[in-house]
């Protein structure tokens, strides 16, 4: 016999036959010897056997594989099914050819009011509870172009009339060579209802911080009117100039509120707006100094702004008072800017200076001793420059 590696196995038949034969199908040569005889067998009558066995084998397997898939078919179903049975959002599926009703689960069932029935093979146009939603383009327009779409605060109408807010999300896919949509349908009625409950408490704040800024404002534009009714029956200079000093100062601060109250704006200001007032305000002041500013228009923090309008009546009033002495003409010049991260004021004047010797830290004038208070809440810091005149120049952080 011709073939490498070929393993014999040896069996008797009935007649005490001796058969020998090989384990593979390939054997080109196979001899059966029978006692005292050389008759020659066929090879395919023994090697039947081991065919047939290795197909039931074959066969076995097989089965074995399509059992397996049906089996992991069957899971992935009842998963399915159980997910969409005890879902907490109403699912709907669709035909999305014509928009009959497929299915519908227990909870949208039970959210609408409505009997399974009366959804099944419906147009989903025809169903009353959708009435007030545009079939039409979810089905149609939004789904074909992007086969997803959602939509918040729609409004269902259950089956005693009442309306239910609800969140849907629709998607298209297909199955069995058909296209299906399915909507997943959230009842967000209770939602709505804190939302609302939400803003009418913000809007009552609003309202009520609205009316704080209007009283603070009120109260101030009193301090300054009892101020100046003083300041009229005073006969000392001094005194009078104190409290109209004093008046400077809770206008300033007034000018804010009434900016903060018109603007709506409660945390953040309009510098250049702001400051254009304050400056405006002391213009009157005197009437041989002219008063220029040249404001960016820059949105700053609006405790930020109380200070900078506080500093700029210091600083203002301070020049008017000793930098033009026997009433000379004057000039001063305010500018304010952004550099970088850096907010920067520069008041000038014309005047006759401070002196190369000024120190700010052993200045006797309270106005100077604010400013520098001030600036330091700003984080900022100051310098000063006596050529010419007087310039200031403060700059902090924004």
């Amino acid at each position: 016999m011709e073939n490498s590696k070929v393993q014999k196995t040896t069996f008797f038949a009935k007649d005490d036959t001796i058969v020998t034969m090989t384990e593979s199908k390939k054997v080109e040569n196979f001899n059966h010897t029978f006692k005292n005889s050389s008759l020659s067998i066929y090879d395919t009558h023994v090697e039947m056997p081991l065919w047939l066995h290795e197909a039931y084998q074959a066969l076995q397997n097989q089965t074995v594989k399509i059992d397996t898939k049906k089996k992991d078919g069957l899971n992935s179903s009842d998963l399915y099914r159980g997910f969409f049975e005890s879902s907490m959002d109403g699912i709907l599926i669709i035909n999305a050819y014509d928009g009959k009703i497929v299915d519908i689960n227990p909870c949208l069932i039970q959210m609408l009011g409505y009997s399974k029935k009366q959804f099944i093979q419906k147009n989903i146009q025809n169903v009353i509870l959708f009435k007030n939603i545009d079939w039409s383009k979810i089905l149609f327009k939004d789904l074909q172009d992007e086969e997803y779409v959602r939509y918040e605060n729609l409004i269902m109408e259950t089956f005693d009339g009442n309306q239910t807010f609800v969140e849907l999300m629709a998607a298209v896919y297909s199955s069995n060579s058909e296209r299906f949509i399915q909507y997943n349908i959230r009842d967000i009625t209770s939602r709505i209802g804190y939302e609302k409950k939400l803003t009418d408490r913000i809007n009552k704040k609003e309202l009520l911080l609205k009316e704080l800024q209007h009283r603070v404002k009120n109260s101030f534009n009193l301090i300054t009117s009892l101020i100046h009714l003083r300041s009229g029956i005073i006969h000392s200079d001094e005194t009078r100039n104190t409290l109209e000093e004093l008046t400077l100062r809770v206008r300033s601060i007034s000018y804010l509120y009434s900016l903060l109250y018109e603007t709506d704006s409660f945390y953040e200001t309009d510098i250049k707006t702001y400051c254009d007032r304050v400056i405006q305000s002391m213009i009157n002041l005197s009437t041989n100094i002219s008063i220029k500013g040249y404001i960016e228009e820059i949105t700053v923090p609006s405790k930020a702004a109380g200070l900078i309008g506080m500093i700029l009546v210091e600083l203002i009033s301070n020049a008017i008072k000793y930098a033009f002495p026997d009433n000379n003409n004057g000039l001063i010049n305010i500018e304010l800017k952004k550099e970088k991260s850096q907010l920067v004021l520069v008041v000038e004047d014309n005047g006759i200076g401070l002196g190369n010797d000024f120190d700010i830290t052993k200045s006797k004038s309270l106005g100077l001793d604010l400013v520098s208070l001030m600036i330091n809440q700003l984080n900022g810091k100051i310098t000063f420059h006596s050529e010419n005149g007087t310039a200031i120049i403060m700059s902090f952080p924004v």
